[in-house]
């Protein structure tokens, strides 16, 4: 509560500030940037991944309104997908998750979710490149490595300044959006590996991300899920699908009319690990598929069902 009361001092005292003013230095000579819209605010931290087409390597931390500080932090790592500027410079995070006039980043409003949810969680989105490539993040020991650089933010410039030391991670979850399911699924099988951590990941939540035909995603999940008994994993898609001709790999025609239909985009490998799940009997693994008519498009899936989930999760603290 000390803790608490003393960001609350701080932000009377205007230290979120204007959303470019920068709040402080990381000890490195970095500058670290705050704003406070929507409440109670989101910290910019440099963390620097090595991921090229970044001009900012800031990460986003937001801490919803009312958000109580202890000794141990929940977070949500959540890893945004192909960015729309793509191959230039990727979006900072900054403009990504606050952009309510743009027609493609107004549905990225994750921070209002948050605070819809009522729970006691802070959502990290990292800046990835205009491809959602991750960098050291997914390299052996980056997820540890970023994480132990989140936590330093909170404590020295966050909701848990005053404490006696750094807060550590209490519960896990990770997150990804489209594209930022391939980083997702190796972001989970680092942090999976490494002994201080895997109990901590209690859910896996990929929002219409679940791509990789080629890449077996439907095996990995599967696979992850039977290996992580105590953890979800909860994958939904929109279903697609295209018509195939007699000859699969020749275009329709009079001379190859269609045949059948097959499912296209993240609906293949969805149907495949919802078959998996139902065989190996893994009840850590949902699959849902958007209803038809839903009006929610790819775009609007995570903000569709984010506050949602978290209000599920019964091991996060209400604030």
């Amino acid at each position: 509560m000390a803790a608490f009361a003393l960001f609350l001092l701080l932000l009377a005292a205007g230290a979120w500030g204007a959303t470019d003013e920068p709040a402080a230095e990381d000890g490195k000579g970095e500058a670290i940037s705050r704003d406070d819209r929507p409440p109670l605010g989101s910290l910019y931290l440099p963390i620097p991944l090595g991921v090229p087409n970044v001009d900012d390597s800031a990460t986003g931390v937001f801490v919803p309104e009312g958000y109580r500080a202890g000794k141990t932090v929940d977070l949500v790592v959540f890893l945004r997908g192909y960015d729309v500027k793509r191959p230039k410079t990727a979006t900072s995070v900054r403009e990504y998750w606050g952009s309510p006039d743009h027609p493609v980043l107004r549905s990225f409003q994750l921070r209002e979710e948050v605070n819809k949810s009522g729970k006691n969680v802070i959502l990290v989105v990292p800046a990835l490149g205009p491809f959602a490539e991750a960098g050291k993040l997914t390299d052996e020991g980056g997820g540890r490595a970023f994480l132990d650089r989140v936590l330093d933010g909170l404590w020295r410039h966050g909701p848990h300044a005053g404490l006696e030391g750094r807060p550590t991670v209490r519960h896990l979850i990770l997150a990804a959006h489209s594209g930022g399911g391939a980083p997702l699924r190796r972001l989970a099988q680092r942090l999976g590996e490494e002994d201080a951590l895997k109990g901590k990941v209690k859910e896996c939540w990929g929002f219409d991300s679940i791509y990789g035909v080629k890449d077996k995603d439907a095996e990995f999940w599967a696979a992850w899920a039977e290996a992580h008994p105590g953890a979800k994993v909860t994958m939904f898609y929109l279903f697609t699908d295209k018509e195939v001709g007699r000859d699969p790999k020749q275009p329709i025609g009079p001379a190859n009319p269609a045949d059948h239909r097959e499912p296209t985009g993240t609906a293949g490998p969805a149907l495949e690990l919802e078959r998996l799940a139902r065989a190996r009997r893994l009840a850590n693994v949902t699959v849902v598929r958007e209803p038809k008519g839903s009006g929610v498009g790819h775009a609007e899936v995570p903000r569709a069902h984010l506050a949602e989930l978290l209000r599920a999760a019964d091991y996060l603290d209400d604030r």
